[in-house]
């Protein structure tokens, strides 16, 4: 069974983990205080919308890395190009702990992303 807040994920975590998650914690819910946070697959989530298929980014830990998810496959494929140290999965790029370079370059891609976001759904208008 997972957390169910995400003070409760962050305790579960080893402290090499909680560095990382909690930065990234830090970070979104300083640059991106309107977006909504939760629990949701087991993971933190910070939605763009008001349910999932309307956009996310999330993070989640496992042992030798940290993934970054995001809504659109097609942004992680994009940014996977950009950062060869990392890993790509399904919709989420996977970040090695101590890779600080490739860790600045998925934060500063958030911005993109939500830019992206923003633009398309308003073309869909």
């Amino acid at each position: 069974m997972g957390a169910a807040s995400i003070s409760e994920y962050v305790a579960l975590l080893s402290e090499s983990q909680q560095r990382y998650i909690l930065a990234f914690l830090e970070f979104m819910n300083t640059e991106y205080p309107q977006l909504t946070n939760k629990i949701s697959f087991s993971m933190p989530m910070w939605l763009l919308g008001k349910q999932m298929k309307d956009g996310y980014v999330a993070i989640s830990a496992a042992k030798n890395h940290f993934s970054i998810h995001f809504s659109d496959e097609k942004f992680v494929e994009r940014l996977a190009e950009k950062l060869p140290a990392c890993k790509k999965g399904k919709r989420c790029i996977n970040v090695k702990y101590g890779d600080e370079t490739s860790f600045s370059a998925v934060k500063e891609s958030i911005r993109d992303f939500l830019n992206s976001y923003h633009a398309e759904r308003s073309s869909d208008l």
